[in-house]
C-alpha cells in the first residue's frame, strides 16, 4: 500500500513537472523580441500590451474607462479620453500615451503599477510613429474632408484638427532650422480649398501643403516677417504682408506665383502692413498699416494701390503713427463695410468702401486681434487678446450683442468658422498661462488651445488643447 502510494505521487509529481516545463516551454516561444518585429499587426503586438497592462487592472477597459479612455480595442484608443486626442498618428513625441508611459506627464502609466519595460515603451512610440495603423493599414482619420488647421508658432508646428470630432488627428512639421523657432504665424486657404499657406515670420518664408494628402508641396522666400497671407479667388497669387516693426521703413506686400513658388513684385503700402483681405468680388485688396494708422486699398487687376484711409482725424499722413494699430481687416458680404481691429485703442473701426471713410468706432475687449465675419453676413467676431473674452459685433446695426467668456479663452489670437456658420473656432495662444491644460508641454511653451463656440447660442462648447503659441486658424470642407 505504501508503495503504491509512493509511486503514484512520484507520478503525480513527474506530471506536474512535465506540464510546468511545457508551459515554460510556450511561454518562451510566445515572448515577443520587439526590435525584431518589422511590420506592426496591431491586434497582435500593440493590443496585447494595453490586454495585460491597462485593461486588467480594472482601468481603461470599456466598462470603466478612466478618465473615458478605452483602451480594449483600435477605435476606443483612437477616440481619445475626456481630454482630446492621447495618440496623434506620425507623432509619438505629443502623443499624450507615449508622455504617459514615458513619465513625462503625470501620472506615469500604468498607474500604481510597475512602468513599462523601455523597449516595450519604445515599439508602442514606434507603432505611433509610422502611423498608429490598425490591422487593415488604415491610419486614424486619413480621409477625413472637414479639418480645422491651426498655426502653432511656439512650436514650428501645423496643428489638424477634424471638426467631425474635434479631435488633433495630425502635427504638420513647419521650417527647420536647428535651434531656432521659424514661428509659423498666420495661415490661409485658397477659394478651390486646395492648398494651405503658412507664413514664417523668422525665416522669411511661406510653405505650400496639400490640404487633401496634408503633405508639403514647397516654399517661397516671402521678405522680411511675413505675417498675414491672402490668396487671389484663382488661386494664381497669393498676397503677404511684411510687418517689418523693426524697420523704419518697412512697407511690403509681396506678391507669389503660387505654382511656382517665387516672388512676383512688391507693393507699397503704409508702415508695417500686417493684416490683409480680398474683398468677396475679388476687385480690391484691403491691407492694415500697423504703424501708419491706416488701410490701403489695392485694385487686384494691377496691384495698384488706390487709396489709403486713415483710421481717425488725428492721425498725421506724414509721419508714423502708433495710436490705433490696426491688426487685420474683413469686409461684408456685400463689400460695402470694412471692419477693423484696433489693437491699440479696443476698438474696431468700420469704413464705408464707398466713400472710403470712417463711420464708426465700435469699443470691445482689450486689444482685439483678428476678427471674421459668420458666413451668413450676421456678425462679426472680435478675439480681445488681453481681456480674454470674444466681441460679437451685430453688423446691422454694429451693437455688440454679446461678449463671449470663458475659463479656456487665454490670449484669443485667431477666429474662423465652419462654412455653414454653426461653429466657431477661436485659437487662444495662452502667453500668460491662464489656461491650466490638462497635459502640461515638455517641449517648450505653454500648451494652447482652439475654443469651440455655437454661434448660435454664444457659447463655449468645446476646448481642444494644441501644442504652444496657437494663432492663425483656417477651415477646409469638401
Amino acid at each position: 500500500m505504501n508503495k503504491n502510494l509512493t509511486r503514484n505521487a512520484a507520478q503525480t509529481l513527474l506530471a506536474i513537472l512535465s506540464f510546468c516545463l511545457f508551459a515554460l516551454w510556450g511561454c518562451s516561444h510566445n515572448v515577443i523580441d520587439y526590435g525584431s518585429v518589422e511590420n506592426i499587426v496591431y491586434s497582435q503586438h500593440v493590443q496585447p500590451l494595453f490586454q495585460k497592462n491597462c485593461l486588467s487592472s480594472g482601468c481603461h477597459n470599456s466598462a470603466d474607462r478612466a478618465n473615458g479612455l478605452d483602451l480594449s480595442s483600435w477605435d476606443s484608443l483612437i477616440r481619445g479620453s475626456d481630454f482630446g486626442a492621447v495618440v496623434i498618428s506620425g507623432s509619438a513625441e505629443h502623443s499624450h500615451l507615449i508622455e504617459h508611459l514615458e513619465g513625462e506627464a503625470e501620472p506615469r502609466m500604468p498607474l500604481n503599477r510597475r512602468p513599462l519595460p523601455e523597449e516595450q515603451i519604445e515599439f508602442i512610440a514606434r507603432w505611433v510613429e509610422e502611423g498608429a495603423r490598425n490591422d487593415a493599414g488604415q491610419r486614424p482619420y486619413e480621409n477625413i474632408t472637414k479639418k480645422v488647421y491651426v498655426s502653432n508658432q511656439g512650436a514650428d508646428l501645423i496643428t489638424v484638427i477634424s471638426t467631425e470630432h474635434n479631435l488633433v488627428t495630425r502635427l504638420l512639421p513647419v521650417g527647420g532650422v536647428e535651434g531656432l523657432l521659424d514661428v509659423p504665424h498666420n495661415l490661409a486657404i485658397d477659394r478651390q480649398n486646395r492648398f494651405l499657406y503658412a507664413s514664417l515670420i523668422t525665416t522669411g518664408e511661406v510653405w505650400k501643403f496639400d490640404t487633401i494628402t496634408d503633405s508639403f508641396v514647397g516654399k517661397a522666400q516671402a521678405g522680411n516677417s511675413p505675417a498675414n497671407v491672402v490668396v487671389s479667388p484663382d488661386g494664381a497669387k497669393a498676397y503677404v504682408t511684411n510687418w517689418d516693426i523693426t524697420n523704419p521703413n518697412g512697407r511690403v506686400v509681396q506678391v507669389i506665383d503660387t505654382a511656382t513658388l517665387t516672388a512676383i513684385k512688391q507693393i507699397n503700402v503704409g508702415l508695417a502692413p500686417h493684416g490683409i483681405n480680398f474683398s468677396h468680388d475679388g476687385q480690391f485688396i484691403y491691407v492694415t498699416n500697423y504703424r501708419s494708422d491706416s488701410i490701403s486699398i489695392l485694385r487686384a487687376a494691377d496691384d495698384q494701390e488706390l487709396a489709403r484711409v486713415l483710421l481717425a482725424p488725428d492721425v498725421n499722413p506724414a509721419r508714423p503713427s502708433n495710436k490705433y494699430q490696426p491688426l487685420q481687416v474683413t469686409l461684408t458680404l456685400d463689400d460695402r463695410f470694412a471692419y477693423v481691429t484696433c489693437f491699440g485703442t479696443g476698438e474696431v473701426r468700420v469704413i464705408d468702401t464707398s466713400t472710403q471713410s470712417v463711420i464708426a468706432a465700435i469699443s470691445v475687449g482689450q486689444s482685439p486681434f483678428l476678427l471674421e465675419g459668420t458666413p451668413n453676413g450676421e456678425y462679426i467676431f472680435v478675439a480681445n487678446q488681453q481681456s480674454n473674452d470674444v466681441s460679437v459685433i451685430r453688423i446691422a446695426d454694429n451693437q455688440i450683442v454679446a461678449t463671449i467668456k470663458s475659463p479656456s479663452f487665454a490670449n484669443p489670437h485667431g477666429v474662423a468658422f465652419t462654412p455653414d456658420g454653426r461653429y466657431a473656432y477661436i485659437t487662444n495662444e495662452n502667453l500668460s498661462g491662464d489656461f491650466n491644460p490638462h497635459h502640461p508641454s515638455e517641449h517648450g511653451g505653454n500648451p494652447g488651445n482652439v475654443v469651440v463656440i455655437d454661434t448660435q447660442t454664444f457659447q463655449v462648447i468645446e476646448t481642444i488643447e494644441v501644442e504652444a503659441d496657437p494663432t492663425g486658424v483656417v477651415l477646409v470642407e469638401r
